[in-house]
């Protein structure tokens, strides 16, 4: 690229330098960071889900030679909105949103999308994208499942899913210039759940992976049952900045490995739409 370090977001990118992407790679990955707007307890960014994401994302450019897209900030968060800062998209809104980008990136002949979404809330939104907008535009749409970031019963049975010491930690790594350790410095769990909903959190029951599931069914939205927006029983204190570039490191191995082995297999007309 005319002796200039190649730059991996296409909205920091030139016409030119994208054109000249799509014709050095044969086989093109555009991935789409999600995440939210939303509360994160005291101390963290309300942005923390999208900043995480779009840090493993160009990670994952880098490593891959893919291009990162960078699509909107807020998305779908309507459980946390009785705090305040937290914005939600409608799902339709997302679903148009994500479907307006795909398809502009097939016309440009581009096959391949991987979203890389870092918040729940999004989950069934991202899965109905993948299936029906997929198939809309023909294109290929992944969301790979991770071993670096997976739901074990352990996990679940702290509630270290939101705002607690693992996001704490990537924060502390991500944009610790955003992180405002003295506002937890005295944190100590506000988690207010039903005894009968805790039984069912337990990692040691023989029967966790059904009840667990049973339970998040019954853990409402956020306000009602922590009061400080920290979910869990583990202490924001001690997330550590060095955990978190393990992570995220690790993840965005993953993920490049993943587009390393989506390569191997070819797809009908790649590259052959109009740029």
């Amino acid at each position: 690229m005319s002796g200039k370090e190649r730059r991996y977001w296409l909205h920091e990118m030139t016409r030119p330098a994208f054109e000249e992407y799509l014709r050095s790679e044969p086989k093109p990955v555009a991935l789409i960071p999600l995440g939210s707007i939303e509360q994160h307890g005291p101390h963290l960014p309300l942005g923390t889900d999208i900043l995480g994401a779009l840090h493993v994302t160009e990670l994952t450019a880098k490593k891959g030679n893919a291009v990162g897209v960078f699509c909107t900030l807020p998305a779908y968060s309507p459980h946390h909105m009785g705090f305040k800062g937290t914005i939600t998209l409608r799902p339709e809104t997302l679903i148009a949103y994500l479907t307006d980008v795909i398809g502009s990136l097939a016309h440009h002949g581009i096959k391949r999308i991987m979203i890389l979404n870092s918040h729940g809330g999004n989950e069934e939104i991202v899965a109905t994208v993948a299936k029906t907008v997929g198939r809309e535009f023909g294109v290929k749409i992944a969301k790979p499942r991770s071993r670096t970031f997976t739901i074990t019963p352990e996990l679940v049975a702290t509630l270290d899913i939101h705002s607690g010491e693992m996001e704490t930690g990537d924060m502390l790594a991500v944009a610790p210039h955003l992180v405002e350790m003295e506002r937890v410095k005295d944190h100590r769990p506000t988690e207010n759940l039903p005894p009968d909903v805790m039984a069912l959190l337990d990692a040691k029951r023989p029967d966790a992976f059904l009840a667990q599931q049973v339970a998040m069914l019954h853990i409402g939205d956020t306000h009602t049952h922590t009061s400080s927006g920290v979910y869990g029983f583990k202490r924001p204190q001690d997330g550590s900045a060095e955990a978190g570039h393990q992570f995220n490191e690790d993840l965005s191995d993953e993920y490049a490995e993943f587009i390393r082995i989506w390569r191997t297999v070819d797809i009908p007309g790649e590259g052959g739409a109009a740029r």
